[in-house]
């Protein structure tokens, strides 16, 4: 069968290149680049993308085999309840070019100063200072450090301290992402020993600008992919589906400048607010922080999507006591507001249409966990005087799954980076040598987890007695009931 191309859009224009786009995963393209198409044919704007896979790996297929052109569905139940799906061939993504084997094509962007918005999303690993990148890596190793030096190229090529600088829109999961990324970026800067006129002109030219991302990208629809082969016409390897909803929140604080990609404008699902936080930690806490919490006990128990875990009565109970006791006390927005969105996430979670993988929720599940679940964990925690015993099963789990201690460890390995799973295998050695307690103790203090150490007492006895329960016979969700009495008790 023959692979999607260009010659599907049936003449719908290419737009010109002016966004410069770090990440060709699923969630950018089923994300960013479907609101900028979108906005590009209803709204008459002229914005195409330049994807850089910003490293060696990712996937195995290049957008440059089908002209950038790739088919985005989405799927899901409207406000009445009713059915309702979409299907489109994104157009607005131009070529594909690979930072890891073309470092020089990548620098030359900055020469064309057409390109003024930089997307990225690197994953919360990704948004990471690296002391060892040098000026003269090609490519340095971190995403903070290759923007630097994207930068300094469109510093020199286009007349120094006149030249037109980003904005840079970082979709990273973590906490005041732009923020952090000019912080990075501005510490490589003064590491390398750069002109002062050139730091000066990131400050002056640039602008980064803290995001919220909000949609479920299942991403490549394994289970229906013939099915859809053969309704579509084609073939199309890069294939994501995604959910309905949408939501980008895009921090514009007083002094930065409008925003030159006018998704703002013309997106329906994009707001532009002065301040973001409530919004992110809702969104960070209650959705990303209930995937991430029940992600491993999921694993443990062979439950492969998440539509089958809500549909689960133990999974859905054991889930919604953990957001109602555990996490959505401590968040800051009126109760109502936050009450009326986690049950629209546990309604999105039920979507019939997603088969969203737990294996493919668990990639870097550690970082997760740190950044999604350990500030209410840490609440619960100074507000009860005890850890949360939901929370701490999800830890423990973890700890099994990271660990190889289920099942099903030989199918569903860790997806995580080199450190972090090398980490794993001292611990596991830390068992065979020293006993159970000395890996726990371990694997709570291990401050590269968790950003500071987490052990006491208290907390090393809970994940024992978790480990204990989580490995006491086969687990399946049905035995969450029995954790949960266990907890009111």
């Amino acid at each position: 069968m023959k692979r999607i191309s260009a010659e599907i859009l049936g003449g719908r224009p290419r737009p010109t290149e002016r966004v410069i786009q770090f990440g060709e995963g699923n969630f950018l393209r089923a994300f960013m680049d479907w609101k900028i198409d979108h906005m590009n044919e209803m709204a008459g704007t002229d914005f195409g993308v330049v994807v850089v896979r910003p490293i060696d790996g990712g996937i195995p297929f290049s957008l440059n085999d089908s002209d950038g052109v790739y088919t985005a569905i989405t799927r899901g139940v409207d406000a009445k309840g009713h059915p309702a799906s979409d299907v489109r061939q994104i157009a607005c993504v131009r070529r594909e070019i690979s930072a890891a084997t073309d470092w020089q094509a990548t620098l030359e962007l900055a020469h064309n100063t057409n390109f003024t918005t930089v997307i990225s999303n690197t994953t919360e690993a990704g948004i990471t200072y690296i002391a060892e990148c040098q000026l003269q890596d090609e490519p340095p190793v971190s995403f903070p450090a290759k923007v630097t030096r994207l930068l300094l190229e469109r510093f020199k090529s286009c007349g120094e301290e006149l030249a037109p600088g980003f904005q840079f829109l970082p979709c990273e999961l973590i906490d005041k992402n732009g923020d952090n990324l000019e912080k990075t970026v501005l510490l490589h800067a003064h590491d390398w020993g750069l002109p002062t006129s050139f730091i000066n002109w990131i400050g002056e030219n640039s602008a980064f600008y803290n995001t919220l991302v909000d949609r479920i990208v299942p991403g490549y629809p394994r289970e229906e992919a013939e099915a859809l082969k053969a309704e579509l016409g084609y073939d199309d390897p890069l294939m994501v589906t995604a959910e309905l909803f949408h939501f980008l929140v895009i921090e514009k604080r007083e002094g930065q400048p409008d925003l030159l990609l006018p998704l703002g404008e013309h997106d329906e699902g994009t707001l532009i607010t002065a301040n973001a936080d409530g919004y992110k930690e809702r969104k960070v806490a209650i959705l990303n922080g209930a995937h991430t919490g029940f992600c491993p006990l999921a694993l443990l128990s062979g439950t492969e999507i998440v539509q089958t875990a809500i549909e689960n009565s133990s999974g859905s109970a054991f889930l919604k006591g953990m957001l109602d006791d555990e996490i959505m006390p401590f968040l800051s927005l009126p109760e109502a507001e936050i009450v009326e969105f986690s049950s629209e996430v546990l309604r999105r979670f039920a979507n019939p249409y997603i088969k969203h993988r737990w294996h493919d929720i668990s990639l870097n599940g550690i970082s997760k966990f740190q950044t999604r679940n350990l500030p209410r964990f840490e609440k619960y925690l100074a507000a009860n005087g005890k850890p949360p015993r939901r929370m701490a099963l999800s830890l423990a789990a973890w700890l099994a799954f990271y660990a190889g201690k289920f099942s099903q460890a030989a199918d569903l390995q860790p997806r995580d980076s080199d450190d972090t799973i090398a980490r794993f295998e001292a611990l596991k050695s830390l068992e065979q040598s020293a006993g159970q307690d000395a890996m726990i103790r371990a694997y709570l203090g291990e401050e590269a987890f968790w950003g500071k150490s987490l052990e006491s007492d208290g907390l090393v006895s809970l994940v024992r007695e978790a480990l204990t329960f989580l490995q006491a016979e086969p687990f399946s969700l049905e035995r969450l009931d029995q954790w949960s009495v266990l907890t009111l008790v």
